[in-house]
Formats: C-alpha cells, sequence, structure tokens
C-alpha cells in the first residue's frame, strides 16, 4: 500500500495566506458596497444589476472558501478534493444565475 506524503507548508505561510485571502475579502466587500450603491442611484436596470451583483458576490465567497480550505490542507488528495468540490458547486451556482438572469431579462423585455 502507498501511502500519500504530507503536504508541509510553514505555518507561517498558512497564516500569511489567511490574512491574505481576509484582505481580499474584505477590499471585494468594499467594492460591492460602492458597486451597489452606483447601481442603486440608476433606476432603469437596477433590479438586473443588484442580481448580476449578488451572484457575483456569491461566486467570489465560494472561491474564498476553496482558498481558505486550500490553505489549510495537508494533502494533495484534500486539495484534489476542494477542487472537485470548488467546480460542483461553480457548475451548480452558473446554472441557477443562467436561469435567474434569464427570467429577470425577459421579464425586464415584457415590461
Amino acid at each position: 500500500m502507498m501511502t500519500e506524503p504530507k503536504f508541509e507548508v510553514l505555518a507561517e505561510l498558512r497564516q500569511l495566506a489567511e490574512r491574505t485571502i481576509d484582505h481580499a475579502e474584505k477590499a471585494f466587500g468594499l467594492l460591492f458596497d460602492a458597486a451597489r450603491r452606483s447601481t442603486a442611484a440608476s433606476s432603469e436596470s437596477a433590479a438586473l444589476s443588484e442580481q448580476v451583483l449578488a451572484f457575483s458576490e456569491e461566486s467570489l465567497k465560494i472561491s474564498f472558501q476553496h482558498a481558505r480550505r486550500v490553505a489549510s490542507t495537508t494533502s494533495l488528495l484534500e486539495i484534489a478534493a476542494a477542487q472537485s468540490e470548488l467546480v460542483k458547486r461553480q457548475i451548480a451556482g452558473a446554472e441557477h444565475h443562467i436561469r435567474e438572469l434569464a427570467r429577470a431579462t425577459a421579464s425586464n423585455i415584457q415590461t
């Protein structure tokens, strides 16, 4: 039986990765807040813009969760499992977003 070698990463590097992810997540939070304020000012397509922003934000949150999971892994198998889960979540999210955007676009055209 073959054993998988441990994934050796210094604790300091893991902590640095966590802090970097935290900073990026906060920066994107500020970006989305500013974008929401900007779209609220324009009334014509505000609902659709809000939906697009919400979907983008959700997608980024999933990516940050993935990054945190990878930063804390101890084996290549864990990284592969995390990557597989990320792709599944991204596909499911994209399918949902496409359906919702199509519905919202169709209702905007009809009104």
